[in-house]
Order: C-alpha cells, then structure tokens, then sequence
C-alpha cells in the first residue's frame, strides 16, 4: 500500500489525565488515551507490499561507550507507561500550540539503568504518528536486540495560506506558508519530557520522516543539531525552510549527521526541472554545511545500484546520499528502514 495524502482526522477517545513534569515547564502534562498495541505486529506499507527489504540487519554491535553516553534524568526511575505502544498527549504550551499528541513505544525489556537510543519518526501529509510508524517499519529490525525507544508525533491540523488545510508541520522562520517556530518548540519539549521520565541517551537521538515528515527531519537536524545525533529524511521537499532569503542559505547549530534519501522518479514534486533535482538541492546543502570535499568525493555504499548510495569525503559529520530507483516513486527504497536503523546504531 502507498502512502496516501487524502485528509485523517484523529478519532475522539476519552481521556485519562496523568500529571508529570516536562524539562523546566512545572505547568505542562501528559494524557493517557490508553491506545495500547503489540510492538511485533506492525505491518510495513512501503511502496509495493510485495517488495521487502533484503539488507542485512544481523550486525548487532552495540558501538556506544560509557564514554560518550549522556545518561538523562530519567534514568533510573520506573517507566510511566508500560511496554509496548501508547497514544499520548503532552500540554507543551503556547509556544508549541498547547496540547499535542504522539504515539510511543517503550521495549519489551526496557531497563531504567540504561540508557536508549531514542528514534523519533515523523509522519507525512495528514498522517498522525501511529500511521506512520508501521509504514517507516523500524521497529521489525532486529529491536529486540538493541532495544530503541521510538516516538512518533502528531503533526498539528492548520490553514496553510495557498495550500489549504492540512495535518502538516511548520519549519522554521523561513518556510512561507509553513513558517513558525511551533513544531520545533513541541520537539524540543518532547524530548525534555522523554528524557526526564525514561533512561535516554542523550547522545544517541535520532530523527526520520516520510515526505513533509522527511522536511521535519532535516528541520530538526538543523534547527535542533544540538540535541540530534542524526537525520535520515525521505522524500523531502528542496530546502527553502533554510533560505532567510532566495539563495541565501543559514548556518545550522549542532553538527548532526545527515543521510538524504529521494526518488529518481518522484511523482509528488512535479515542478523539479530534473528528475532528482530537491534530492540534490538538500544534498548539497549539506555538503556546504558540513564542509565536505564535494559532490564527486564519495564513496558507494552498498545499497540499491552502483552509484546509487554514497558516502561523501571530508565533512565534519557523516553526510550520505541515496538517489533511490524510480520504481519507488515518493515512497521509502525497500532497503531504508534496515538500512537507517543500522545506520543510527552506529553512533
């Protein structure tokens, strides 16, 4: 099943009110709607149901040290919520627009002595976080093994001025007509929340996302470097969130690594002069950003065609590339949500 971009709207379900602190705001809560599922039944709908990913995930070493692991203040309390996956809801404020929702998950065998990755996935075009998490399928990749803990946001319904009334995400100052600071303000308290209820490792947070989710992950990779490790976006839109004017680029905070991936036959952005051409336009954004020797000084990875995958040379953080085959059109590469995973349990 492809991803679809007609309109949801989230279902009312009652309410269970639990009060609990996130990062400094001693007014905010989180709510309980009790949507409780199984963490090994989700099903992947990437591009073609038939087609699954064949990269290896059988690489488990775990390459986190007690040198470079950042334990947050939740490490050792009790987990609020139980493993498995809940519908949440956080007040984050005005300044992220009050109450906001999102889908977590918590392993099986979740320790609060130890601290986990935290993946956050963002959902595209009127999707919420629960519908998106089977779709970016990374919980079937070997979690068992290395335990994650994944969050997945609702992005807010809003009147996007010329493009009509979407469940979508705002980028940034420089995003006209998705501008604002909103998404990032609920990131950022999302995160304080996490890790100040669960053992997060601060060090190890990571950020994905399909289509406009996939323009939140490269966001958040910017605006947000400082508290993200690394990005892997899908499908994004060129990267004018980060132009303060036309052709005038801003400098990111954070040196978050980014791994870009977009359809040679992207059938969503009709308006490309070239096939590829935002793909390319956000690669070599990056490339700028972080210094690296340029787009011919790379080396494959081991994914889709020959040339289709690359590793660019010289940068200040790992930047990688996929110009992914043109049968997947706007959705995910067969091999991205293995390949992602193992990619983030690299760091």
């Amino acid at each position: 099943m492809k991803l679809q971009y007609a309109p949801h709207r989230l279902s009312t379900t009652v309410l269970l009110l639990l009060t609990t602190g996130c990062g400094d705001d001693a007014t905010s809560s989180v709510t309980d709607t009790t949507v409780a599922t199984s963490t090994s039944t989700s099903t992947s709908t990437s591009g073609d149901e038939s087609t699954t990913a064949t990269t290896d995930t059988t690489d488990t070493t775990d390459t986190a040290t007690t040198d470079t692991t950042q334990r947050s203040p939740g490490c050792g309390r009790p987990a609020p919520h139980p493993a498995g996956g809940v519908q949440l809801e956080l007040d984050v404020g005005p300044e992220g627009d009050g109450v906001r929702g999102f889908f977590l998950t918590i392993p099986a065998d979740y320790d609060p002595e130890r601290p986990h990755r935290l993946i956050v996935g963002y959902p595209g075009t009127s999707w919420t976080g629960a519908m998106i998490r089977p779709y970016l399928d990374l919980e079937d990749q070997g979690a068992d093994l290395l335990p994650e803990i994944f969050v997945y946001p609702d992005p807010k319904w809003r009147q996007f001025e010329g493009w009509g009334e979407y469940g979508g995400w705002l980028l940034g100052p420089h995003a006209a007509p998705a501008d604002g600071d909103q998404d990032l303000v609920f990131t950022a308290r999302l995160l304080d929340y996490l890790e100040d209820n669960y053992c997060v490792d601060r060090a190890r947070i990571f950020a994905t996302g399909h289509s406009w989710g996939g323009d939140m992950a490269m966001v958040v990779a910017c605006f947000l470097g400082d508290r993200f490790t690394a990005a892997a976006p899908v499908a994004a839109n060129r990267p004018y969130w980060f132009e303060a004017s036309p052709g005038d680029f801003i400098d990111c905070p954070g040196r978050a690594a980014v791994w870009t991936f977009f359809g040679a036959g992207d059938d969503h952005f009709t308006d490309q002069e070239f096939s590829g051409q935002y793909g390319d336009a956000c690669r070599d954004f990056w490339l700028g950003e972080r210094a690296c020797d340029g787009p011919e000084a790379a080396e494959e990875l081991d994914l889709g065609a020959p040339g289709e995958c690359l590793r660019y040379q010289g940068c200040t953080s790992d930047t990688r590339y996929c110009l992914y085959a043109a049968e997947f059109g706007h959705q995910l590469p067969d091999y991205f949500s293995a390949a992602a995973l193992t990619w983030f349990r690299g760091f």
